[in-house]
């Protein structure tokens, strides 16, 4: 861990690997599959532990655990990754929450520091690229809980609905890619042709 990161801890910042997915086009639990060496799930919390204490799960209604760590239950069932999220805010013991998908291979630590650092005030920081912004590796802030709450009673319960309509901090791509971070923490797995063609080309 470096200083920054240690100081980040200090100061505040949970986080939480989302898993409650049905993993219907992988085929498998997508959180047991075993990538470089780890599960998903394993890996996904080792990397949030750099930057994060505590790191939670949220698993849907599926408890599991990982590393020692237990799981919460979403705050509706059905709901996708807002009732993680909400249910994670509740659980939260500091005001930012780093947020992650399980099925994120390539969980960036350095980028998370950067969400972190620059939310201020905020009720989200999320990464712009391509494809618009990225709400599943992005750092949010407990004063999205009400907003997230209704969405949840909504009909509209997708994440990038709730930035919409949030005070978010967005991180132009020439920021994040300004500081090295490569755009692999956008790729996800969700079918068995996506693990293959990564763990083709996972680092060794």
């Amino acid at each position: 861990m470096e200083p920054d990161d240690r100081a980040l801890v200090s100061a505040g910042l949970a986080g939480v690997v989302l898993c409650g997915g049905r993993s219907t086009r992988m085929g498998v639990d997508k959180a047991t599959i075993t990538f470089d060496g780890a599960t998903l799930l394993e890996r996904a919390v080792a990397r949030l532990d750099e930057v994060c204490h505590p790191v939670l799960i949220a698993a849907g209604d599926v408890p599991r655990t990982a590393a020692g760590r237990s799981s919460l239950i979403d705050a509706a069932p059905g709901a996708g990754p807002l009732g993680g999220l909400v249910a994670a805010l509740r659980a939260s013991p500091h005001r930012l929450l780093a947020v992650v998908a399980v099925d994120l291979p390539w969980i960036d630590p350095r980028l998370i520091r950067m969400l972190a650092a620059s939310i201020g005030e905020c009720d989200v920081a999320v990464c712009e690229t391509a494809r618009g912004v990225e709400p599943l590796h992005a750092v949010y802030s407990t004063s999205i809980l009400d907003a997230a709450e209704t969405a949840l009673a909504g009909r509209d319960r997708s994440l990038r609905h709730l930035i919409e309509h949030a005070r978010a901090v967005r991180l132009a791509e020439t920021e994040w890619r300004g500081a090295g971070i490569s755009d692999r923490f956008t790729r996800n797995i969700n079918t068995p042709d996506d693990l293959a063609e990564v763990s083709q080309h996972a680092p060794r």
